[in-house]
């Protein structure tokens, strides 16, 4: 199980990252591992990537129109993953995009 970080981008946020930040505070898995800076930034794990990914679509399903901006940083390596989506997208490919890459060694 590899460790991660996530920054969620909001593109013209205005309240949006506040209510992101307490959105994903409500998951257990997720609690005490987000904070907000000028981006929601979530520590996240290959096995908690799943209620990380589901409970974003939740929010952005609710928001509509709202599009994010993910940046995910395993721990230890340079490499970053970026994904630009919105609540059309498709939270399965992007859940395995986000698993894939913090599994990789």
């Amino acid at each position: 199980m590899t460790a991660g970080i996530v920054a969620i981008t909001v593109p013209n946020s205005g309240s949006e990252l506040p209510e992101l930040a307490d959105w994903l505070r409500g998951e257990d898995q997720l609690r005490g591992r987000v904070q907000l800076f000028d981006a929601v930034v979530v520590g996240v794990s290959s096995t908690s990537a799943d209620v990380f990914c589901r409970s974003l679509f939740a929010w952005l399903t609710r928001c509509r129109e709202t599009r994010v901006s993910l940046k995910v940083k395993r721990s230890g390596a340079a490499e970053e993953l970026e994904l630009d989506f919105g609540a059309a997208s498709d939270a399965d490919q992007v859940l395995v995009a986000v698993q894939g890459f913090l599994d990789q060694s």
